[in-house]
């Protein structure tokens, strides 16, 4: 099976991107941008007149979300287009929106939206990490008190048909926290939330946190769902030292208090497919402990049924 996210641009694709910048300009060259696993991202630079623009592409394969997932490949680019509008107009640290196809009706059959570049590459070896989380710590309060109007939050997991992974040495952990689960218990609180907040959606310069990207999943709901899946993230690839530092400093930002509930939901979104697509994800930029990802998460598991 072909792996869309390392497709390259159509040549429709790039005559598309060239006339929604404006006329005249016309793409002269494209790169792959690495880390995306569910559509392909590439850099593109335009010209006209001399002037010259570097931009960025997404395009999702034709029918892909109809397969997966209740929303389809549309409703995904009409979506991520309505955010970046709201997101910009709110300060936030967001690409700009140029143009979408949410059809791929004029972008080469592939549903399409082009964004402006966020400057910055995705940083998974900080030299100071407290300074790293601290940061991500506040980007999530800004968002988290951003006014933008986005839809409700739909949940990842249907507890009723969680298991423990296979790879997990402690089965009863993951009986005690789908027992939690299944209670319905967690927060009513409810803002803006970008939905996959994490490390590889997170751009640097300098050791300053620049933007964040991959805005499609954006949702109203519950702010501990952003903290629990950075948290997740941050356990499979650095360990839960690094998850627990994360909660502290949004606690520390925003004096929200981080409920439990939505932490572990978030946290049980984790099985054995981690250990596959995680390594694409890093793609050679850090090392990664496949064999110790799994007790990573459980060991966060723990801590958060600690504080029920």
């Amino acid at each position: 099976m072909t792996d869309f996210s390392r497709r390259r641009p159509s040549p429709e694709a790039l005559a598309w991107a060239g006339r929604a910048l404006g006329r005249g300009f016309r793409v002269v060259a494209w790169r792959r941008m690495t880390g995306g696993i569910t559509s392909a991202v590439h850099g593109l630079t335009a010209e006209r007149d001399g002037l010259r623009l570097v931009v960025v592409l997404r395009q999702y394969e034709r029918g892909q979300y109809e397969r997966v997932a209740e929303h389809g490949t549309r409703e995904l680019i009409e979506r991520e287009a309505r955010i970046l509008g709201q997101a910009g107009a709110a300060g936030l640290a967001a690409p700009g929106l140029l143009a979408a196809c949410p059809g791929g009706e004029d972008s080469g059959g592939h549903p399409s939206i082009l964004m402006t570049k966020v400057p910055g590459h995705i940083d998974l070896t900080p030299s100071d990490p407290g300074r790293w989380l601290r940061q991500i710590a506040v980007m999530a309060a800004r968002i988290h008190d951003a006014p933008v109007d986005a839809p409700a939050f739909e949940r990842w997991i249907d507890p009723a048909r969680l298991a423990a992974p296979e790879s997990s040495s402690d089965p009863a952990l993951w009986q005690s926290v789908i027992s939690v689960l299944r209670e319905n218990r967690g927060s009513r609180e409810t803002c803006f939330i970008h939905r996959d907040f994490q490390h590889f959606n997170f751009l640097w310069a300098r050791g300053r946190l620049t933007g964040v990207v991959d805005w499609g999943s954006a949702s109203a709901g519950p702010p501990t769902i952003d903290v629990g899946h950075c948290r997740l993230n941050l356990a499979v690839l650095f360990g839960a030292p690094w998850a627990e530092q994360f909660r502290l400093a949004y606690v520390a930002e925003t004096g929200r208090r981080v409920d439990p509930w939505w932490d572990l939901h978030a946290l049980a979104s984790y099985g054995d497919a981690w250990q596959r697509f995680i390594p694409r994800q890093v793609g050679g930029r850090a090392r990664v402990d496949i064999d110790g990802m799994t007790a990573r998460v459980e060991e966060v598991m723990r801590g958060t049924l600690d504080r029920i």
